[in-house]
C-alpha cells in the first residue's frame, strides 16, 4: 500500500514539474513559483551562493525544506519527489524489465567524489553545479530537447482538430472543437515555433543517463548524482529507520532488489545514506518482516557507516580545482572598457537578458536550467556556445536574428531561480542597457544605395533611430542614450543573411546600477 502511495506521489510531482515548465510562458499571469523544483535543490542553493559569494535567499529558502526533510526522514526527496528519479523508474519499467538483477557491487561512492569536486569549483567561483545537479539537468533537458518537438506536435494536432471541425461527422467535429479549444487556451503554445541550439547534445546526455539503467536500476542516482550524495550526508542518521524483524531468514531478496544498493549482503543492515525510503524491500519480503518506523536513537549495529576514501575525496576536489582553473583560462576573453568600468567579454555578440547581473557574477549564479529560454516569447534567448567562453557554456544569450527582447516582457527576471537575472519592471527596460545597435553602412541600403528603408526606425519602440541628411540624403543613425540593445531592429532588418544593423555588447552597462544607467541615459 505504501509503495502505491509513493508511486502516486512520484507521478503527481512529475506532472507538477512538467506543468510548471509549460506554464512558464509569456504573458506571465499567475503567482506560481515556476522555478520551484530548481530551488528545491540544496546543491543549487549552496553551489550558486558559494560561487557568487552571495547568499541567494530565494534559492536557499525552499532548499531548507529538503534539508530538514532529509535529516528527519532520510532521502525521501530522491524516492518520492525527484522528477528525474521518477523518470528513471518509468524508463526502467518500459525498457529494462529483462535486465539481469545483480547483487550489491555498485561504485556508489563516486557521487561523493563528484560532490567534492563540484564544491571545489564553487569555492573558486566557477559554476559547474549545472552539469550534474538533477534539477538543473532535467529542467534543461525538458526545455531544450523536448519543448520544440512537443510544440510542433501540438500545433499539428491543432491543425488536425481544426480540419476535423470543418467536417460533417459529428464525433469528429466534437473532438476537433475540443482539441482546438484546449490548445487555444494554452499560453505555452507560442505562435512562433521554438528552436534551441544544442538540443541534440542535451538529449544525448539525457539518453545516456536513461541508458545507464541497463546496468542497474537508478544507476545515475546510486552512483553519480551529486545531489543524492549531498542529501545522503544530511541523512546519516534519520529518525525514520528501516526495521528488520526476527522472522528474517536472510533470503537476500531485499538485497538483490534494492534499487539503490542500500542493503548490504547482510539484509538486517541498512546503508542509511543510500536508502531513499521507497518501501520496495517492505513489499517484496516473503516473511513480511521488513518495515519502517520512527527511532530516535542511533542504531549503529543496524546501519552501515558511510565509508568514503579521504584520498578519493581529495582527488575529486583536485579534479574540481583543475576544472575551475581550465575554464577560467579563456584566451578569447578580453577586458573591454565600457564606460568607467572594464568588463570581460569573449564575444562582441554576447548579449545577456535584461536584468542580468554583472558578467562574472552572472556566470557564477546561472545554473543553466533554461527556464528563461523557455519563457522568452520570441525564442531570442538561446544557450551560449562560444560567446561566453567555456565558463559561460549554456548560459542564456540574446540572439536578435532569431528573436528580439520584447518591450513589454519581463518574465525572464521573474523566474530565474538564482537571481542571475534580477526581477525588473517593464517600465525599467528603457534604462537597462544590454547592448547597442550599430549600422553597417556597407550593407544598409539607406547608406550605400541611397534607397528609402525605414524598417529599423519603424520597429524601434525606444525611438533610438534618428535621421540626418548626409550627402543630400537621409541616413539613419543610432542614439546610444536610447538604444538598450533589444535587437528588434536586427530581427526586422530585411538584409539577408546577416542584418545591416546589429546589436553588439559594447553597450552593455550591467556594471552600473539601474539608477546609474538611468542617469547616464538622461544626461
Amino acid at each position: 500500500m505504501t509503495k502505491t502511495v509513493r508511486r502516486i506521489c512520484q507521478i503527481i510531482f512529475l506532472a507538477f514539474f512538467l506543468v510548471l515548465i509549460l506554464i512558464t510562458a509569456y504573458p506571465f499571469e499567475h503567482n506560481l513559483a515556476t522555478d520551484f523544483f530548481v530551488q528545491l535543490s540544496p546543491l543549487v542553493a549552496l553551489g550558486a551562493s558559494i560561487a557568487s559569494r552571495t547568499l541567494i535567499w530565494e534559492a536557499i529558502s525552499f532548499s531548507l525544506i529538503i534539508i530538514v526533510l532529509s535529516i528527519i526522514l532520510g532521502r525521501v526527496f530522491c524516492g518520492w519527489i525527484c522528477p528525474l528519479g521518477t523518470t528513471l523508474d518509468i524508463s526502467d519499467v518500459l525498457f529494462f524489465q529483462n535486465r539481469r538483477k545483480k547483487a550489491s557491487n555498485s561504485p556508489r561512492k563516486i557521487k561523493y567524489y563528484i560532490l567534492s569536486g563540484l564544491f571545489m569549483t564553487a569555492l573558486f567561483s566557477t559554476q559547474a553545479i549545472y552539469l550534474l545537479d538533477p534539477m538543473c539537468l532535467f529542467t534543461r533537458t525538458v526545455v531544450l530537447a523536448f519543448i520544440a518537438p512537443v510544440q510542433m506536435m501540438l500545433k499539428w494536432l491543432n491543425e488536425l482538430g481544426t480540419a476535423w471541425s470543418s467536417g460533417t461527422f459529428e464525433p469528429t467535429i466534437w473532438l476537433g472543437t475540443k482539441i482546438s479549444s484546449f490548445l487555444g487556451m494554452r499560453p505555452f503554445i507560442s505562435n512562433t515555433q521554438v528552436y534551441f541550439r544544442s538540443s541534440l547534445i542535451v538529449f544525448a546526455i539525457f539518453a545516456t543517463i536513461i541508458g545507464l539503467n541497463s546496468i542497474s536500476r537508478r544507476f545515475w542516482c546510486r552512483n553519480l548524482c551529486p545531489l543524492g550524495a549531498l542529501l545522503g550526508l544530511f541523512s546519516l542518521s534519520p529518525i525514520l529507520k528501516r526495521k528488520v524483524g526476527i522472522k528474517c531468514n536472510e533470503c537476500s531478496r531485499c538485497t538483490t532488489d534494492c534499487k539503490m544498493d542500500a542493503i548490504p549482503k547482510t539484509p538486517r543492515l541498512t546503508q542509511a545514506t543510500e536508502c531513499i525510503v521507497c518501501f520496495d524491500c517492505v513489499e517484496i519480503c516473503p516473511q513480511n518482516t521488513v518495515s519502517f518506523g520512527i527511532r530516535l536513537k542511533s542504531e549503529r549495529h543496524k546501519e552501515t557507516a558511510l565509508d568514503i576514501s579521504r584520498r578519493h575525496v581529495l582527488q575529486g576536489a583536485g579534479i574540481g580545482l583543475a576544472f575551475a582553473a581550465l575554464v577560467k583560462v579563456d584566451p578569447a576573453r578580453k577586458l573591454a572598457i565600457n564606460g568607467e568600468m572594464p568588463i570581460k567579454l569573449s564575444s562582441d555578440t554576447l548579449i545577456r537578458p535584461p536584468g542580468s547581473v554583472a558578467e562574472d557574477k552572472f556566470i557564477a549564479r546561472c545554473v543553466r536550467c533554461g527556464m528563461c529560454m523557455k519563457a522568452c516569447p520570441t525564442n531570442g534567448l538561446q544557450p551560449a556556445f562560444h560567446e561566453a567562453g567555456i565558463e559561460g557554456f549554456w548560459t542564456p544569450i540574446l540572439m536578435p536574428r532569431i528573436g528580439y527582447c520584447q518591450e513589454d516582457c519581463n518574465i525572464c527576471g521573474s523566474i530565474c531561480p538564482t537571481n542571475a537575472i534580477e526581477p525588473f519592471g517593464t517600465a525599467e527596460k528603457k534604462h537597462i542597457f544590454i547592448g547597442t545597435a550599430c549600422i553597417d553602412r556597407s550593407k544598409c541600403i539607406a547608406w550605400y544605395a541611397d534607397k528609402k528603408c525605414l524598417v529599423c526606425d519603424e520597429h524601434c519602440s525606444y525611438k533610438a533611430i534618428y535621421w540626418k541628411v548626409v550627402d543630400g540624403n537621409n541616413r539613419p543613425f543610432v542614439n546610444e542614450k536610447k538604444c538598450v540593445g533589444c535587437g528588434i531592429c536586427e530581427a526586422k532588418c530585411p538584409i539577408q543573411p546577416s542584418a545591416a544593423i546589429r546589436v553588439f555588447s559594447y553597450g552593455d552597462k550591467r556594471h552600473m546600477t539601474r539608477d546609474e544607467q538611468k542617469t547616464w541615459s538622461e544626461n
